[in-house]
């Protein structure tokens, strides 16, 4: 990570992990033991060296520190352990997931020399993660080797498999695997078991199953999966590409704010306390930290180890995005009520110029004039700066950024990833492929690596007690409140808008019984003011999309609170497997929520009130 992190938000190495399938000894009995390391070898330095060049590349958005190429294997006997081997030999990290704990394990080693073996490279891994397979029956046996073959994939930008090719026999075995792989959409490095080991690669196909190309064609997909490529939507108004990841990188922390209008508006509205207003903005860090232990606390028996390496991988990264998310959606929102509340102000002060001039002196007239133009030129500048500093986009990809990495706060410690949809997380404007959000989310993710410890029963009571005392309860308070509260603001909001109207129709009722005139000028000010301030409120609550928030936030707020309910009954008595669906489950809600609240706010970009 760069040095310079307490001051912008920091960039990551490129990392790379290789996951490994494949036969054991028993299996690989036509297998020219030589040709296949030589293939594996080949295989290996084609990603590193690969991954060595798009580092190097000036513009690659990577910390300029050199790759950090990482081989995920589970150091069975046979492929695992050859892919393993040669990758140490080409400086690559050892990260190993098991389906039993160690010792466990170790039953699968029927020598010595091969426990031994085994050990060694254990010493040499960065990081093992124990998993909780069972060897209860065959059934739970073969379950904790599919369990691990997952984990493989979950932790696996690619993988390579030494298959013979031959259908699946049973759970959890290399066909199994392969096939996931493919359906997940991992390209899958194919080395034959039999000599003279020819070598492809395995790619989903548009039409379903898969497709063979040359194994010449990894360093394109790596190209594909590393880099962030423009798309057509990303140009300025000269037409040139840029490159949003430039704006988030040279973020600087902001220590003030103006923008709590939009937050005292809101809560005054909904009847709330608006005080006190926050202009002053803490250490973005700092206050994370803060609120991250409120999490650790609500389980204090976790794992320190466990904690700290969620906060190593994710604490920076998510600090930056939500705070600087909530510095520019402040100053966006409150810009939108300043300019729509300006506008109707406007058409006040000319109505006080214009109706009444005969009884204004020269002084007051120029008064009410240059407060209408005033207004005008206000808001004018307001959005021109708003457009030009981009406050909307900005707020909607360091949200969408943000609630990536809060997410992983939970789901990381459970050997889980992020799942939202990335086809859905495309801008209205943009060509397939990643958004800038999605590849330095994958980025940080990549770089992470594998959690360490063991998903034993202390641990997996400990993660229970974290996703039913703080994870899940945490949101639905949030969302419960946030619906509550804009619906009252929209049903407010829709009431005076509608009031105002109806408000000038008394009023023109009033002018036309006016017999006298003498209610003339003050008639001719509220119908025209009347009617301003209330298209000024009906504009304010589209804008701020009030009765969809609340109703996303209802849904999301039943939908958590049925998850963590049927959590509760559990008692904590689930396996690892289970915790993780539960964590991706509660992570899936949150994220479609997300991802319609994007769709929804994308389309609302600052403009002039008319």
């Amino acid at each position: 990570m760069t040095g310079d992190k307490a001051n912008h938000p920091a960039k990551v190495r490129v990392a790379i992990r290789v996951g490994v399938t494949g036969h054991r000894p028993n299996r690989l009995g036509n297998a020219d033991h030589a040709g296949l390391r030589h293939q594996v070898h080949n295989v290996l330095n084609l990603v590193r060296e690969t991954a060595r060049r798009i580092s190097n590349e000036p513009e690659c958005g990577y910390e300029a520190s050199g790759p950090l190429c990482r081989v995920i294997s589970p150091l069975a006997e046979g492929s695992d352990r050859l892919v393993a081997e040669e990758a140490l030999k080409l400086g690559f990290e050892l990260q190993c997931p098991m389906p039993f704990p160690r010792d466990d394990y170790e039953r699968d080693f029927a020598t010595p020399e091969s426990r031994k073996h085994f050990r060694d490279y254990l010493e040499k891994a960065t990081a093992v993660l124990e998993l909780d397979g069972s060897r209860e029956s065959a059934q739970t046996e073969n379950h904790a080797y599919e369990n691990a073959g997952r984990t493989v994939l979950r932790h696996s930008d690619l993988l390579i498999a030494i298959w013979n090719g031959e259908r699946a026999e049973g759970r959890g075995g290399t066909a199994q695997i392969v096939k996931e792989a493919v359906q997940l959409g991992i390209p899958l490095i194919w080395i034959r078991a039999e000599s003279p080991h020819s070598t492809s690669i395995l790619v989903a196909a548009d039409s379903g199953g898969h497709r063979q190309i040359d194994v010449a064609e990894l360093p394109t997909l790596l190209d594909a999966l590393l880099q962030f490529r423009d798309s057509a939507g990303a140009k300025s108004s000269k037409g040139k590409n840029k490159d949003p990841r430039k704006h988030y990188f040279k973020e600087k922390r902001h220590t003030w704010t103006l923008g709590v209008l939009f937050r005292f508006f809101t809560k005054l509205t909904a009847g709330l306390k608006p005080w006190p207003l926050r202009f002053r903005i803490k250490e973005y860090e700092k206050e994370t930290k803060e609120e991250w232990n409120d999490a650790w606390a609500a389980s204090p028996t976790l794992p320190p180890p466990a904690r700290h390496q969620v906060e190593a991988g994710f604490l920076h990264h998510y600090a930056w995005a939500d705070k600087l998310a909530n510095h520019y959606g402040n100053i966006y929102r409150s810009s939108f009520v300043v300019n729509f509340l300006l506008a109707a102000c406007a058409v006040m002060f000319a109505l006080l110029t214009f109706v009444d001039e005969h009884h204004l002196n020269q002084n007051h007239q120029k008064l009410w004039i240059g407060m209408e133009l005033g207004s005008i030129i206000f808001i004018i500048v307001l959005t021109k700066v708003g457009r030009t500093q981009r406050w909307h986009e900005r707020w909607i990809d360091y949200r969408l950024l943000a609630e990536k990495f809060r997410q992983m706060r939970f789901l990381f410690l459970i050997g889980r990833g992020s799942i939202s949809s990335p086809t859905r997380e495309h801008d209205s404007n943009q060509e397939s492929g990643k958004t800038w959000v999605e590849w330095h989310f994958h980025a940080v993710a990549r770089a992470a690596g594998l959690p360490k410890g063991e998903f034993s029963g202390p641990y997996r009571s400990a993660y229970w007690r974290l996703l039913v005392g703080y994870e899940l309860p945490s949101q639905i308070d949030y969302h419960l409140r946030n619906s509550q509260q804009f619906h009252k603001v929209d049903h407010r909001l829709h009431w005076l808008g509608t009031s105002l109207f109806f408000g000038t129709l008394v009023v023109c009722i009033a002018h036309f019984f006016d017999q006298t005139g003498s209610l003339h000028v003050t008639l001719v000010r509220l119908a025209a003011i009347l009617p301003a301030f209330g298209a000024a409120i009906h504009g304010i609550a589209s804008q701020g999309d009030f009765h969809k928030v609340a109703q996303r936030s209802a849904v999301v707020n039943q939908r958590l609170d049925s998850l963590m309910k049927q959590l509760e009954k559990t008692q904590g008595n689930l396996s690892s497997e289970a915790l993780g669906d539960y964590a991706e489950k509660a992570a899936e809600i949150m994220g479609a929520e997300l991802i319609d609240w994007r769709a929804g706010f994308q389309e609302k970009p600052l403009v002039y009130p008319s």
